[in-house]
C-alpha cells in the first residue's frame, strides 16, 4: 500500500516540501495530501505548477487538496480519520509574517520567548490526531526544541520535530572539509545542542556560552579545534521566505528516512524527537527512529540541551509548563512592554499568545 503523506500548511515551507518530494524517486509511489485554510481554487493553481514541473522529470505525483482550518478540531479530526495519513508534516505558523530572528537576534532575546505561540497550532493538531483515533507520525516544524517537550507534558508530543540543529550540520562538514581537504562523504559529524547554539555558531561562529557536544572525524584523522570549525560555520545566507528551503529539506529528509525500508542505518539530526528537549543526533533503521548514543549518552545529551535551552530563555519545561528565565522576562518587558509570567502552562499558551500578537501588531512590528 502506498504511503500517504499529509502536508498541513501551504506557505513557503509546505510548497517547498511538496516541490522537492515530488521530484525524488523514493517518493514516487507515495500519495500527497495538502491541507490549508486557503481556498481550493488558489491552492490548485500552485499544486498544478508542482505537477507540471515534476512531470518534466517524468514523475506524475498523486496530490489531493483539502481546505481545512486547524483551529476547527472537529473538522480536522474528521479529515484525519477519513484520510488516515501515515505521516503528517506540519509546516504552519501561528502568525503570518512573523520571523523570530527579526525580533530575538537584534535584541539578544532568547527565541524561547516565542514558545507559547509556537505551541498553539501544534497542540491543536495533536489533539485532532488523538481524537481521530488514527495511527500516524507527526513532524513538527515550529520551534521543536521547546514545543515538543512542552506538549510531552500533556501527552501530545509529535513523533519528532524538524529544523534548527540540522541546519548546522552541513556547515560543520563544509568547514571541516575546507580546513582538512577531506572528502565530504568521508566526514561524520555528531552535534548536540538546542536552537541557540545553531543560531550563534551559524551567525557569529561561536556558541556564545551555550553548552554543546561535538564529535567530528574523517578518514584522514586530522584534528581540528571546535573554535576553528565554528569560525568557518559563519557563512552568509539570505533572509526571507527562501530560508525555508532549509527547514523544508529537513522535513523531506525525515520523510525519506521514515519511509525507508532498506534496513540500512541512516543518520540525521533533529529537535524534539519523542518529546525530548533540545536537539539530538538520530539513527533510522527500517523507517524507525532512535536517538544516536554512539558518541554521547542520552543523559549527557539531555543535560547539554537543558543548558542550551536556558540560553534561549527556557529555564525548564515540566508539569507546570514552560518556565522562562529571568533574562527573557526582563527583556520582553523592556523591549516590547509585555509582562511574562515565570511559567505558563500548555493550556494557557493560546490566551497568552493573543496578548503577544496584539502587542506586536499594535506596535506595527508584524504584518496584520
Amino acid at each position: 500500500m502506498a504511503t500517504k503523506i499529509m502536508i498541513i500548511g501551504f506557505g513557503s515551507t509546505g510548497k517547498y516540501v511538496l516541490d522537492m518530494a515530488t521530484k525524488m524517486n523514493v517518493f514516487k509511489d507515495c500519495t500527497f495530501i495538502v491541507v490549508s485554510r486557503t481556498s481550493e481554487e488558489e491552492v490548485e493553481k500552485r499544486i498544478n505548477i508542482t505537477r507540471i514541473s515534476s512531470g518534466i522529470f517524468d514523475y506524475f505525483p498523486r496530490i489531493s487538496y483539502h481546505e481545512c482550518d486547524i483551529n476547527n478540531l472537529v473538522q480536522m479530526s474528521e479529515l484525519l480519520s477519513n484520510e488516515a495519513p501515515d505521516i503528517i508534516a506540519y509546516t504552519g505558523r501561528y502568525m503570518k509574517g512573523f520571523k523570530y530572528g527579526e525580533f530575538s537576534y537584534p535584541n539578544e532575546i532568547g527565541y524561547g520567548a516565542w514558545t507559547p505561540m509556537a505551541v498553539v497550532l501544534v497542540e491543536k493538531l495533536m489533539k485532532a490526531v488523538k481524537q481521530s483515533g488514527i495511527s500516524t507520525r507527526v513532524i513538527n516544524t515550529s520551534f521543536g526544541d521547546a514545543v515538543s517537550p512542552a506538549l510531552a507534558t500533556v501527552g501530545l508530543a509529535p513523533y519528532t520535530s524538524a529544523g534548527n540543529l540540522n541546519h548546522l550540520i552541513p556547515r560543520i562538514k563544509m568547514a571541516y572539509a575546507n580546513i582538512t581537504n577531506e572528502n565530504y562523504d568521508d566526514i561524520d559529524a555528531t552535534f548536540v545542542g538546542a536552537h541557540y547554539a545553531n543560531t550563534y555558531i551559524s551567525k557569529e561562529g561561536i556558541p556564545k556560552g551555550s553548552p554543546y557536544l561535538l564529535n567530528i572525524s574523517g578518514k584522514l584523522k586530522k584534528t581540528v579545534s571546535d573554535d576553528e570549525i565554528f569560525k568557518h560555520c559563519a557563512i552568509p545566507t539570505i533572509s526571507g521566505a527562501e530560508r525555508n528551503w532549509m527547514i523544508a529539506s529537513d522535513v523531506v529528509m525525515l520523510l525519506r528516512l521514515m519511509t525507508d525500508k532498506s534496513r540500512a542505518k541512516l543518520k540525521t539530526h533533529a529537535p524534539g524527537p519523542f518529546g525530548l528537549p533540545g536537539g539530538y543526533p538520530l539513527l533510522f533503521e527500517n523507517g524507525e527512529m532512535h536517538v544516536d548514543e554512539i558518541h554521547f549518552s542520552i543523559d549527557d545529551m539531555k543535560k547539554v540541551n537543558h543548558g542550551s535551552l536556558a540560553c534561549d530563555g527556557i529555564e525548564d519545561i515540566n508539569a507546570n509548563g514552560i518556565v522562562f528565565t529571568d533574562d527573557v522576562i526582563y527583556k520582553m518587558k523592556k523591549v516590547f512592554g509585555v509582562d511574562y509570567p515565570k511559567s505558563i502552562s500548555v493550556n494557557d499558551c493560546e490566551m497568552f499568545s493573543v496578548k503577544i500578537a496584539d502587542t506586536l501588531k499594535g506596535a506595527g512590528r508584524v504584518s496584520k
